[in-house]
Order: structure tokens, then C-alpha cells, then sequence
């Protein structure tokens, strides 16, 4: 086999991975969003994935690394979209949770908030000054978030982008050097 065809065959096998884990996720938001049955198992959502307990076991340790999995996911979206301006950052923050609200109610009714947090931290930088910093803002958007999606008030993320800029405008800014 040529450095050809072992790079073709190594990027085939990364996409099937990927493949496999999108449907594993998929599929825990399938029982997490089904108000009847919300019993988690990795039987479950195998077969709701259509996927092997053996390519489970292949990605995952427990159906805990599936939740982390996508919330990771959707924190790092998240992060994608910071800039400079505070009222942006904003807008973009809870536009992105409106997008995925569906999912991120499921997984809050479902006890996981404190999962969610849990991840957002993971994702912080270990430098004790931006992270300091970094946590006060995180911090203020998650509690902003959870709040938003169970009292689903004010409808807008508009509305939600408004109101935290007004407390936060002259807050500063992560430096990145």
C-alpha cells in the first residue's frame, strides 16, 4: 500500500468515526427529547442510532461521553463566533442557542444542565488571567441561557442580547496576545 492510499484509507475511517459518533449523538437527543420514554441505555441507543454496541464501545465509555460529546460541539460553535463587539458576541451567543433550543431544553429537562457548565469549563483556557475572566463571562451567559430556556422569556434573542449587553457593555474584553 502507497502513503496515497493509506492517507485515503485513514481519511475514510476519520469520516466513518465521525459518521458513527453524529448518529450515537442523534440518537441520545432522540430519548432525551421523547417525552413517553426517556430511559437511557447503551441497547437503546444503539438501536436507535443503527449502530453496533461494539462501535459504541469503539467511541464511547459511557452514554455520559455521548452527552459531553455534543455539548462540546455546540460550545466550541459557540466560541467560533467571538469577536470584539460585546453586543455581537451577544446576539451571536443566544441566536445560537435559540438555533439549538430544542436540543438544549431536552438535555436541561433532563437533569443535565449541570453538564453543560461542566463542559463549557473544560473548554476554558488554563492560563489563570483570561481564564479568571473567561469564567466571569461564561458564568453570566450560562446562567443567562438556563434561565432563557425554561421561563422561554423574552422570546427573542434580540431581546436576551439587549438586556445582557446593558449590564455588560463596559466589562472588559479576553485579550489574546
Amino acid at each position: 500500500m502507497n502513503q496515497k492510499q493509506l492517507e485515503t484509507l485513514q481519511k475514510n475511517n476519520e469520516e466513518s468515526r465521525d459518521f458513527v459518533r453524529s448518529c450515537f449523538r442523534f440518537a441520545l437527543m432522540i430519548i432525551l427529547k421523547d417525552k413517553q420514554n426517556k430511559k437511557l441505555s447503551v441497547t437503546r441507543l444503539c438501536q436507535i442510532a443503527g449502530v453496533s454496541r461494539t462501535a459504541f464501545y469503539r467511541n464511547y465509555q459511557t452514554i455520559d461521553d455521548v452527552l459531553v460529546d455534543e455539548i462540546k460541539l455546540f460550545a466550541l460553535s459557540l466560541a467560533k463566533g467571538i469577536g470584539t463587539d460585546v453586543y455581537n458576541n451577544w446576539l451571536h451567543l443566544f441566536q445560537s442557542v435559540d438555533e439549538k433550543r430544542v436540543d438544549l431544553e431536552a438535555i436541561v429537562e433532563a437533569g443535565f444542565e449541570s453538564k453543560i457548565l461542566e463542559v463549557f469549563l473544560s473548554l476554558l483556557p488554563k492560563e489563570e488571567e483570561n481564564r479568571t475572566l473567561q469564567c466571569l463571562w461564561l458564568s453570566m451567559f450560562y446562567s443567562m441561557m438556563i434561565k432563557w430556556l425554561k421561563e422561554k422569556k423574552p422570546k427573542k434573542a434580540e431581546d436576551m442580547a439587549r438586556i445582557a449587553f446593558k449590564y455588560t457593555k463596559n466589562l472588559p474584553l479576553v485579550t489574546v496576545e
